[in-house]
């Protein structure tokens, strides 16, 4: 099997004990090669050999503990070999910089998985109290009220069969106190609007990894698809931006006489443009099945920064995705690449649902969201080491299975990471730990 070249392999899929122990055994051996392979490259920054140790020690914690992903748990996981307040200190008080350990996890994610485009998602972390970093009151769309959380965005480099966190970028409110982040973000006593934030920490990030130029993702419809149109193009970007069906345009296409003067909203403008037979059947890229796609040449509205206007300025193309026959489309982008072809674009949009559907839970599983400490660098910390494993999985390529936690009850098998399974997949091999399922002659160990 060739680890990370994202192929489908082959296992034929036996029940019995001595063939589900090979499995276990396979999928342990996978992911500690690609431990041993990320471990000299990202821990090299750490100065001390201690630092180095727990590092390793958290790595195997996130990626077998089970539950939430604080530090009592995996301190409870990797038992007698690390004390839980060791643990806390070396994530929440200690003097080691996470900035160096995640620009060395990005080059080497970009070496070992090119990325074809970046997918830029935000991403909500609810929290019950308000101590921690970047807390604030916000509406969460999922879950349709105000909640107490932090904003994270996310940087992503996808291909075909991969989607890895290349940076975290944690959103910190105006009039956060002092030493909770980068005075940019703490101290100028002005908020600063998530289009403003999602743009800025892609640019950050591709400054900092000198990432090579692939078209940007955005997958933000709740935010202001103009106010990101327009920062995206400005910064010369290639972009292809998920957009509400609200969002107000400007046609600009010659199948659309008359109305060049007149301001149409996305969905409708859509709709229009379906009405008028302008679709194609379009695969998507991952199933190859095909979905229905219409396109609309389109231009901006004026913004107030009319220099801004001007810099983002010139034809873009509304793309309505639907996949049934209702004359509403179930998705809506906007893209500055008016001339690419509609399958490279509906590929692009392919990538962005594999973060959604592989890459955000794989880093839930990981624990991304399980951060339970109060401080800025903390919460990075965390967050780098929880996307190393993240990157462990992937470049393993396996993938751990949520559903699939270690038996609560059973001894782990020492540093050498958590049991795995291998089960039958359409395009990779999964990698699940084994858990106790409660049915109903009560629990038993798969």
């Amino acid at each position: 099997m060739t680890l990370g070249s994202g192929e489908s392999d082959r296992i034929d899929v036996l029940d019995g004990p001595a063939d589900r122990s090979a499995r276990v055994a396979a999928g342990r051996v996978a992911l500690d090669r690609s431990v041993a392979e990320l471990s000299p490259t990202v821990f090299t920054s750490l100065p001390r050999a201690d630092q180095r140790r727990k590092a390793l020690m958290y790595l195997r914690g996130l990626l077998g503990a089970t539950g939430r992903k604080s530090v009592r748990n995996i301190a409870a996981f990797l038992g007698d070999q690390v004390n839980d307040q060791g643990l806390h200190h070396f994530i929440n008080d200690s003097t080691w910089e996470w900035a160096p350990m995640r620009a060395a996890l990005g080059r080497h994610v970009l070496r070992r998985l090119p990325p074809r485009a970046y997918v830029v998602r935000p991403l909500l972390i609810p929290k019950s109290g308000t101590q921690s970093a970047g807390v604030t009151r916000m509406f969460s769309w999922e879950r349709g009220q105000a909640v107490t959380a932090q904003q994270v965005t996310g940087i992503w480099g996808t291909a075909a069969g991969t989607a890895s966190p290349l940076n975290w970028h944690l959103h910190l409110p105006s009039g956060a106190p002092p030493g909770t982040g980068p005075a940019t973000d703490a101290g100028s006593g002005e908020p600063t609007a998530a289009e403003e934030a999602m743009v800025g920490a892609f640019l950050q990030t591709a400054t900092a990894l000198a990432l090579p130029r692939r078209p940007v993702v955005l997958c933000a419809e709740h935010l202001d698809g103009i106010e990101l149109a327009a920062r995206l193009g400005a910064a010369g970007l290639p972009y292809l931006t998920k957009i509400a069906g609200d969002t107000w345009l400007l046609p600009h296409d010659t199948s659309l006489p008359g109305w060049g003067a007149s301001l149409l909203q996305s969905g409708p403008l859509a709709r229009m443009a379906r009405a008028g037979r302008r679709v194609a059947l379009v695969p998507s890229g991952a199933s190859g099945t095909p979905e229905l796609v219409v396109t609309v040449r389109v231009r901006l509205p004026a913004l107030r920064d009319t220099a801004e206007r001007a810099a983002a300025g010139g034809d873009l193309l509304l793309i309505g995705v639907s996949r049934g026959r209702s004359p509403w489309c179930d998705e809506l982008w906007l893209t500055n690449m008016a001339h690419a072809d509609q399958v490279a674009l509906m590929q692009l949009v392919e990538l962005s649902r594999r973060v959604e559907r592989h890459g955000v839970p794989l880093a839930e599983q990981v624990g991304i969201r399980d951060f339970v400490g109060r401080s800025y660098a903390g919460w990075n910390r965390h967050a780098t080491l929880a996307s190393v494993a993240h990157a462990a999985a992937e470049l393993a390529g396996l993938r751990p299975d949520v559903d699939l936690p270690v038996a609560p009850g059973r001894p782990p098998r020492g540093p050498a990471g958590p049991r795995f399974t291998r089960t039958r997949c359409p395009a990779k091999v999964a990698l699940s730990p084994t858990r106790a399922v409660a049915g109903r002659g009560g629990a038993r160990a798969v």
